[in-house]
C-alpha cells in the first residue's frame, strides 16, 4: 500500500482489495488518550463513518462503495474513485454544471438527515459517473436547519476563498441544484439560516 495522506487522526493509503482499486482509512492511536479509551473512540468513529457512508449511498448520493469495515482495527476499506478534485475542475468552464450537480448531491444528503461537516471542493471528486463526495469523518445525522446551513456556509466560504473568479456563478448553480431536490420551502429555510449565520459572524468580528 502507498501512503497518500497523513491526517491528525487518520492516515489514508492507496492499494487494492480483491482485485479492485481501494482506499484504506486507518484511524491511528493517539498517545495523549488512555489506551482503552482511545481504542473505544476510534472503533466508534469507524463504525459511525461507515454507517454514514452507507446511509448516504442509500439516499442516492454518489459515495465510495464500502469493501471492509473493522472497528477493532479502526479501519475502513472503500472504493478508490479516480478523477480530479472539484477544486481543480471548477474553473475549467464547467462551473455551473458541476456546482449544480454538487448542490443536488448535498441536498440528497440533507434530505436523508446527514450533515457532511467538511464540504470543501477538495472533498468532491469529479468522476465519470458524476461528482462523488468523500471524507465523512466529521459527518453526523441531523435534520436541523442550522446544521445544514453550516454545510452551505463552508461551501460558500470555500468558493469565495479558493474560486473567486467563478464563486458567484457556482454558488447560484449550487443553490439551484439544492432547491431541485429539497424543494422551495426547505431551500428557503436553509439559505435564510445561512444568511443569519453570516450576519452573526460579521457581528462577532466587529465586537
Amino acid at each position: 500500500m502507498k501512503l497518500v495522506y497523513r491526517g491528525a487522526e487518520a492516515d489514508i493509503f492507496s492499494g487494492d482489495w480483491a482485485g479492485s482499486a481501494a482506499v484504506y482509512k486507518f484511524r491511528k492511536p493517539l498517545p495523549y488518550r488512555l489506551s482503552e479509551l482511545d481504542d473505544e473512540i476510534r472503533a466508534q468513529r469507524t463504525v459511525h463513518e461507515a454507517q454514514i457512508i452507507h446511509d448516504a449511498r442509500s439516499a442516492g448520493t454518489r459515495v465510495p462503495h464500502l469493501y471492509y469495515v473493522s472497528p477493532e482495527e479502526s479501519l475502513i476499506v472503500m472504493e478508490r474513485i479516480d478523477g480530479p478534485r472539484l477544486k481543480s475542475s471548477l474553473e475549467s468552464g464547467r462551473a455551473r454544471e458541476l456546482a449544480n450537480e454538487f448542490g443536488e448531491a448535498v441536498a440528497k444528503l440533507h434530505t436523508a438527515g446527514i450533515m457532511h461537516g467538511d464540504l470543501t471542493t477538495s472533498n468532491v471528486i469529479v468522476s465519470k459517473g458524476g461528482v462523488t463526495l468523500i471524507d465523512f469523518g466529521l459527518a453526523t445525522h441531523t435534520l436541523k436547519v442550522e446544521d445544514h446551513a453550516v454545510d452551505l456556509r463552508l461551501i460558500k466560504e470555500t468558493l469565495v476563498g479558493a474560486h473567486s473568479r467563478v464563486w458567484s456563478i457556482a454558488m447560484d448553480a449550487f443553490v439551484e441544484g439544492y432547491r431541485e431536490v429539497v424543494g422551495e420551502k426547505r431551500c428557503n429555510e436553509v439559505t435564510k439560516k445561512l444568511a443569519e449565520i453570516e450576519r452573526r459572524g460579521r457581528y462577532a468580528r466587529v465586537e
